[in-house]
């Protein structure tokens, strides 16, 4: 409703309001003149001492009566609404300010709030502290408990912050899972806010029953402070949450639960990671991102076996990037299988020009083995491609047998009746157990790179890849060695049996037209068209 419209309602009845004051007023100023000539007669009558009052005036008296008690009424009503509508405006500012789940202040009134806070500290010895909170796991209490046991820990939350800071503090909840205070401390003595800060990661991860059952939480905590800038009279509260924020997702990028004070690189590396973010859903539109290749090679023979895929970033804006680089913040960002299928896809077309003895081989991220549907879209690219399953090899990280077992176990059944190799990528990194390795059909165990450098050295890696050459033998599962890089190393891994084995003893990773060249040079290229008889079968099966 327009402004226009509301004074055009209410003033009718401001004017009947006045109208009904007016007419009170001048019946009391009537009734004081007509009870003056009246009343008297009306008391001497009464007494049996004089004649009685004119009708007329009684009449008029008894009328001013009237209109004061409807004037006493209507003031009474008037007072009676204007305190309704003052308790209305207030429960409006406060459903405005605060959160109703926690009753807390909220994302819009909490910076107003710490600006006023922090003009209180200006003329004393203290500063102001800007504390993010946000829980760590959060979304898994709600998914496995649903969303009235998240209320209870978000309003158990609010009620442990209160309970911590200081009386003239500021707690708000900003939405979601995430918490801000605002409490001023003594510059002089910071340790004592970092003690509260270590207090409020401890007591917040205290357990919180729900129906029964303990759940446990963490908090990520990022701080910032006024104490880092001089103050000129006036703060910008969004500037300090801002940095606040940063500071809580450098905590959690090194662990969670814990607090790491703000600094000035954190906000570089926060734009960097923005930049890196923009250019990997850039790369993905304009197919940026290239295989390598790293040869495999037959230890006792020197044989070239086949080539494990290895995936670059060809920027055009940070030049050529390594995996250890743009593979995590493409699974942050929930882009990884799109990213892997593309590599996948550009690997199985190069590699139908090798010879066929040549194997291909792939990692994958723990992130795709969580989708149900993984095992269908390789076979469904491996008939794209007409690429035959026996040449195909998926490494997987000992990390995803921790996630779903079960599901891990289901899609390695899925490939391997496919014709498929699965090999267990990194191992001795993880925590693999000889029952998953017994349970788990695995075709091939790959031994770190970090046990195979320290090879004839005295040292726990060449017990370990000699216990691990040994546990293939046992279970029948063949080893490749990462990472050999001199001729020593190699001599070693020669004398432990017959295993495969890949590193820059053999050459960096390379470009698919650098391999065409390798095996143009070997007479190993074919014309692309191998085993059609083979992708159809897959087809069927799939």
């Amino acid at each position: 409703m327009a402004k226009g419209e509301q004074t055009k309602q209410k003033t009718p009845r401001a004017e009947r309001d006045l109208v009904a004051m007016g007419i009170a007023a001048a019946a009391i100023i009537m009734f004081v003149g007509t009870g003056g000539a009246v009343l008297p007669k009306a008391i001497r009558n009464w007494m049996g001492i004089g004649p009685g009052p004119d009708s007329v005036l009684v009449s008029a008296m008894l009328l001013n009566i009237a209109l004061i008690i409807f004037g006493w009424r209507r003031y009474a009503e008037l007072m009676a609404e204007i305190e309704q509508r003052k308790a209305a405006e207030e429960r409006a500012r406060r459903l405005a300010e605060t959160d109703p789940l926690t009753g807390s202040l909220n994302r819009r009134s909490l910076p107003s709030a710490a600006e006023a806070l922090v003009a209180r500290c200006a003329d004393t010895e203290s500063a102001v502290a800007f504390v993010m909170i946000d829980l760590d796991n959060f979304k898994q209490i709600n998914d496995l408990n649903g969303h009235m046991a998240g209320d209870k820990v978000l309003q158990e939350t609010a009620e442990r912050l209160r309970g911590l800071i200081p009386q003239e503090a500021l707690v708000a909840r900003l939405g979601g899972d995430e918490f801000a205070c605002v409490l001023p401390y003594d510059t002089s003595n910071q340790a004592q806010l970092d003690r509260l800060i270590q207090r409020m990661i401890g007591r917040i991860s205290d357990p919180v029953e729900i129906s029964g059952h303990s759940t446990e939480i963490t908090v990520s905590v990022g701080i910032a402070s006024t104490a880092c800038e001089p103050f000129d009279g006036r703060v910008e509260a969004q500037a300090f949450l801002h940095r606040a924020d940063i500071a809580m997702y450098h905590a959690k990028k090194h662990g969670k639960n814990r607090y790491y004070w703000f600094e000035a690189q954190m906000e570089n590396e926060l734009r960097f990671r923005n930049a890196l973010e923009a250019g990997v859903r850039a790369g993905l539109a304009n197919g940026e991102f290239v295989p390598y290749y790293e040869q495999q090679i037959d230890l006792e023979t020197g044989e070239l076996t086949g080539f494990e895929m290895l995936a670059r970033w060809n920027s055009p804006n940070f030049g050529l990037v390594s995996p250890e680089v743009f593979i995590p913040i493409a699974e942050d960002m929930g882009v990884i299988a799109l990213l892997s299928e593309q590599l996948i896809e550009r690997a199985l077309q190069d590699a139908r020009q090798w010879d066929p003895a040549l194997t291909l081989s792939v990692n994958v991220s723990p992130l795709q083995l969580n989708d149900p549907w993984f095992a269908q879209r390789m076979l469904k690219l491996l008939v794209k491609h007409n690429f035959p399953p026996q040449r195909f090899e998926i490494e997987i990280t000992e990390s995803c047998l921790h996630e779903n077992v079960a599901l891990v176990r289901s899609m390695i059944l899925s490939l391997r009746n496919q014709g498929i190799k699965i090999s267990l990528d990194d191992f001795g990194t993880g925590y693999s157990s000889l029952a998953q390795l017994r349970s788990l059909p695995f075709d091939r165990i790959k031994i770190d790179r970090s046990f195979v450098s320290e090879i004839g050295q005295d040292g726990d890696g060449s017990k370990i890849v000699d216990a691990i050459v040994s546990l293939g033998e046992g279970l029948g599962m063949p080893i490749t060695a990462e990472g050999i890089e001199d001729d020593a190393i190699l001599a070693r891994l020669r004398e432990l049996g017959q295993l495969k084995g890949q590193g820059y003893i053999y050459g960096r990773p390379e470009t698919i037209e650098q391999v065409r060249e390798r095996l143009g040079a070997l007479g190993r290229l074919t014309d692309g068209g191998d085993a059609p008889d083979e992708a159809e079968a897959i087809s069927k099966s799939a």
